[in-house]
């Protein structure tokens, strides 16, 4: 089965008829008024983003954070992986980071009760390039890169941008984890900077929105009905 029917397949099966149809609709008129035909047949991705808004940190949540990898000093680091068992910490389509913006980051949710997933060995590898420095530096160097605001009931380090932390710093779930939708534009956009795919955003009972996703970015579809 090629890529793109498999992803349309797979995305469909996620998504209930009628917000599919409805889906259909909306991209089927935008095709016609931005005059683009190939909007009409894309493969369809699905997904949920993440609807909260943002807000200064819970001093609280800092604080259990700050205890959690201040706990991590006297846990052992897991074995080091072998180098082919590492998966890329890059993006691995040029449709990554527009589908993850629009989004909004929804896997996110769970850094914060898990405490961005951080493990020993990430604040040990600071110490390491980082002679004389203590534990407690090492957890205030990776506070530092909490915001001012972050999406509410989100990561603490889910900012507006994306992850605050850079990707050196971030724990080896956040740089490797890929979601449903996200395989499904992979397989869709393959080494192509041409791709494009349409994703829908599904509500509870109603499609919440929809755009266009390509290596340039996303361009929002105007949900309404047809004439």
């Amino acid at each position: 089965m090629p890529a793109n029917t498999r992803a349309r397949a797979a995305s469909d099966a996620l998504a209930p008829s009628h917000l599919a149809g409805a889906l259909d609709v909306a991209r089927a008129l935008a095709s016609v008024a931005w005059d683009e035909p190939a909007v009409a047949s894309a493969p369809v991705v699905w997904l949920r983003d993440h609807d909260d808004d943002f807000a200064p940190p819970d001093p609280a949540d800092v604080a259990d954070l700050r205890a959690a990898l201040l706990a991590l000093e006297g846990e052992p680091s897991p074995p080091a992986r072998a180098p082919d068992e590492s998966l890329s910490q890059e993006p691995s389509s040029p449709l990554d980071g527009p589908l993850c913006a629009l989004c909004r980051g929804r896997c996110c949710r769970f850094g914060l009760n898990g405490h961005a997933f951080l493990e020993p060995q990430h604040l040990r590898a600071w110490l390491a390039r980082h002679p004389g420095a203590a534990w407690a530096d090492a957890v205030d160097h990776w506070l530092g890169f909490i915001g001012a605001e972050h999406l509410h009931e989100s990561c603490l380090f889910h900012g507006a941008a994306g992850c605050t932390l850079p990707r050196d710093h971030r724990s080896d779930v956040c740089n490797q984890f890929a979601c449903d939708a996200l395989e499904q534009a992979r397989d869709v956009a393959g080494a192509s900077h041409d791709a494009i795919a349409v994703a829908g955003i599904a509500g509870a009972h109603a499609l919440r929105g929809a755009a266009v996703v390509s290596a340039q970015g996303s361009r929002a579809i105007e949900l309404r009905d047809a004439p």
